[in-house]
């Protein structure tokens, strides 16, 4: 063993735990926060239809990978932030989706924007691309970790029927 490459070894290891301390850290202070990968919003929700005296009641609520949660609306459009324990939750849902799994039970009753009804849409950020799940084209397991995750991160927003 050659000292040059032992040496080396031991700055990676070192490196290594260095980065683990350090998120370890930024997980117990909710004013540190830890880039996530991607790009655009983590989670946007739709909401479609039903009836408001000045028209339909649509609305999206975007959440940032940076925990800021904001609307599609007209600036001055921040609604808040989402604390860190929430957000690394919800992140951590996401990347544990087996999204073939969650997309295979098709809606098959009748929407509700068909009766004043709402319809919710969901579009996940992940990696380099997106996942787009539709309350009228996908029978819904609100107790899914993910739908959780989201009501825990973004219920003060948005309203979901959890079961």
């Amino acid at each position: 063993m050659q000292p040059v490459s032992w040496g080396r070894s031991l700055v990676r290891v070192g490196t290594s735990w260095l980065v683990a301390a350090a998120i370890a850290l930024a997980g117990c202070n909710s004013s540190v926060s830890i880039p996530l990968p991607g790009t655009g919003p983590l989670v946007t929700v739709e909401t479609r239809g039903g009836m408001c005296p000045a028209g339909a009641c649509d609305s999206s609520v975007i959440l940032d990978r940076d925990g800021r949660v904001h609307s599609a609306a007209k600036p001055p459009n921040d609604l808040g932030r989402v604390n860190s324990d929430a957000l690394a939750a919800l992140t951590a849902a996401i990347q544990a989706t087996d999204w073939a799994v969650l997309k295979s039970r098709p809606f098959t009753g009748e929407c509700p924007i068909a009766f004043d009804g709402q319809e919710l849409i969901f579009e996940f950020g992940v990696g380099t691309g997106t996942q787009r799940i539709a309350s009228c084209e996908v029978d819904i397991d609100w107790g899914n970790p993910l739908f959780v995750a989201v009501e825990v991160a973004l219920g003060e927003w948005v309203a979901l029927p959890l079961s």
